[in-house]
């Protein structure tokens, strides 16, 4: 992981500023090893200016954004790029219940269940209106490193259907068959 990914984690610590971490990053703190050079974070809606302040603060640009997400990028090109997803009040605090403390590089950082790590990706595919192959390779990596079962999980199936549909149920029920 970059030093820019650990001063940003500080930043936001220093500042109070909540986040969840989700992406790849989350991934390999469940156990699957993989290079990743970005930070994906879901935060609530309320924190967004101050969010937009510290990034823009750290060198950062938005150079796209929507009203649930917004990336950025660093001065320097070789920085790690920076999403973050914006969640209403009532979705953070259904997500920041069950997360789980964990120590990436040194920082603290809270992570989402995997079971909605799932559910985060299939609505950020969702939202690019085509399929995205490795988001199915990241969900596929959770389910099978976790040992997700919507079979077994009336929950994790009610998510998928939820954010996802009833094709991307009948995927992710491969991949729990295949472990």
């Amino acid at each position: 992981m970059g030093a820019e990914i650990t001063a940003i984690l500080r930043a936001a610590s220093e500042r109070g500023l909540p986040s969840l971490l989700i992406g790849a990053n989350a991934i390999v703190l469940l156990g699957y090893i993989r290079n990743t050079v970005d930070l994906d974070l879901l935060v609530p809606e309320q924190s967004r200016s101050q969010w937009l302040d510290l990034l823009r603060e750290l060198g950062y640009r938005v150079f796209h954004g929507i009203e649930a997400f917004a990336q950025f990028e660093p001065a320097d090109k070789t920085g790690a790029p920076v999403d973050l997803m914006f969640v209403e009040e009532a979705t953070w605090e259904k997500l920041i219940e069950s997360a789980r403390e964990m120590d990436l590089s040194g920082q603290r950082v809270l992570v989402s269940r995997p079971e909605y790590l799932v559910a985060l990706k299939l609505h950020a595919a969702a939202s690019r209106l085509a399929a995205n192959q490795k988001s199915i390779g990241k969900i596929r990596q959770i389910v099978r490193i976790c040992a997700l079962d919507p079979e077994r999980d009336d929950p994790f199936r009610e998510l998928i259907l939820r954010y996802g549909s009833e094709d991307a149920l009948a995927k992710i029920q491969s991949f729990s068959r295949r472990r």
